[in-house]
């Protein structure tokens, strides 16, 4: 079965590839499986060293990188050089950083001696999404490598000319592969998973896809990790400095066109504070371009796919039909129909409606819901099935700190949005997924934990 990519700035066609065959994917695991049984034996310093070669080889591959998945997703240049660059930063982070945590332990206990040590499980299925085509496998892969695992990826359909350039450069990293790319086709995926040589699955993509993944891997008691969808709120308080925070939420919601998980979809402001908001958030809006992706003026590119525009107007039908929703701001995109471009809107509700507690609005659309009482916004900010991240601004800390503390996502910024960083541990709650990545955390997912006593 093949199938084609194709540009969604501009609908043109890039690639034609033909879906893996079971052979192939036998092959991958094998390989792959030969592989663990040396890497796994490796010092962690050892590991570290032979993985600066992978951010030495992506250095030298940047700009080849930002225009693929930015002719692949739509992402504007720019910000897929900014991904890029991030990316190398974070491999070069953890081929530096302190890995004693993951050494064995000696302990104290009713043994003469006991020993805690880490073991790297085997191969790890990851599938990947198109979002952040790079940055989202990178922060996946180098931290399960280090711990000793090997990776089989299955990214997505839509940027898998990515997928297959990252696998490229490992071909010299060591002498053994570490990381296969293969396009594995959905009933391949389960047969893929009750394999006993796979022994963890990492999962970036929607609630359901998360949930299937869960599901098959409990067939076989395989350890999963689930980075899913998100509707992050951010409370903004009467006393919060309203030019900086809607500079910065404006930001955060169109950040990659609005087609990221963990940037801010809705904004809770005091209903005192409404209006004046809104206007500021009008203004930030209007700072933006649409344009060609290619073009470094260009601040907001198309949707990753045209079959993302469909479904996002069927969306906004269902918000105005659903909920007191109504348009306040549109910027036309201005760009040919035929693109998977879409406006950026900024809707108003008079109040939160249960609707929304299962939607997430992956384009650059702003929802504003006022609030009365810090109670109530707490209370509509968890209301969703959903608790990725989310934020508070205030002028007076230990009020933001309260609020921010009764929030149930797993991330949540206090005069700022949401940043993923190497150092600290990413993941949802709720509905937004199971275990973390990056942080100390991250190193520990695709690791068991082993004792052994002695009593001589």
């Amino acid at each position: 079965m093949n199938f084609e990519t194709i540009n969604p700035a501009n609908g043109e066609r890039l690639g034609s590839y033909a879906v893996s065959t079971s052979v192939e994917v036998e092959q991958a695991i094998a390989t792959l499986h030969f592989s663990f049984t040396q890497w796994r034996d490796l010092a962690y310093a050892d590991r570290q060293n032979f993985l600066k070669k992978l951010a030495d080889n992506l250095t030298a591959q940047q700009e080849m990188f930002a225009t693929l998945m930015t002719n692949e997703m739509g992402k504007p240049i720019k910000e897929s050089r900014a991904e890029v660059k991030k990316c190398i930063q974070a491999i070069k982070s953890y081929c530096e950083r302190d890995l004693s945590l993951l050494e064995k332990k000696s302990v104290h206990t009713i043994y003469k001696q006991s020993d805690i040590s880490h073991e790297p499980l085997g191969v790890i299925y990851a599938i990947m999404p198109w979002n952040f085509p790079l940055w989202q496998v990178v922060r996946m892969v180098v931290p399960a490598l280090l711990s000793g695992n090997v990776v089989l990826l299955k990214h997505s359909q839509i940027t898998v000319q990515t997928g297959n350039e990252f696998e490229k450069l490992f071909r010299d990293v060591w002498s053994q592969p570490l990381l296969f790319h293969r396009m594995i086709a959905h009933e391949q995926t389960e047969k893929v998973m009750q394999d006993p040589r796979v022994q963890g699955i990492s999962l970036t993509g929607s609630t359901r896809a998360g949930i299937s993944a869960a599901s098959a891997a409990a067939l076989s008691l395989k350890k999963y990790v689930l980075e899913l969808g998100g509707s992050d709120a951010y409370i903004v308080l009467e006393d919060a400095p309203l030019a900086a925070a809607a500079k910065a939420l404006a930001k955060g919601r169109l950040l990659n066109t609005g087609q990221s998980c963990i940037c801010v979809k809705r904004c809770l402001v005091h209903s005192s504070k409404q209006n004046e908001l809104i206007e500021l958030l009008k203004k930030e809006f209007e700072s933006f371009k649409f344009g060609n992706p290619l073009d470094d003026k260009t601040d907001l590119g198309s949707l990753a796919h045209p079959k993302f525009k469909e479904a996002l107007k069927k969306q906004l039908l269902e918000l105005t039909e659903n909920t007191s929703a109504k348009n306040v701001y549109r910027k036309a995109h201005g760009q040919s129909e035929k693109s998977a471009f879409v406006d950026a809107e900024i809707y108003l509700l008079k109040e939160n409606s249960p609707w929304l507690a299962e939607q997430e609005f992956f384009a650059p659309i702003l929802l504003v819901i006022p609030f009365q009482t810090d109670e109530q916004a707490i209370e509509i900010a968890n209301s969703s099935i959903f608790g990725l991240g989310g934020g508070v601004w205030s002028a007076d800390l230990a009020r933001a700190q309260k609020v921010a503390s009764a929030m149930i996502a797993g991330q949540v910024a206090i005069n700022d949005v949401i940043k993923s960083d190497v150092s600290l541990p990413f993941g949802g709650f709720k509905k937004s997924g199971v275990g973390r990545e990056m942080g100390d955390a991250g190193l520990f997912e695709f690791t068991q934990t082993k004792v052994i006593s002695s009593s001589l």
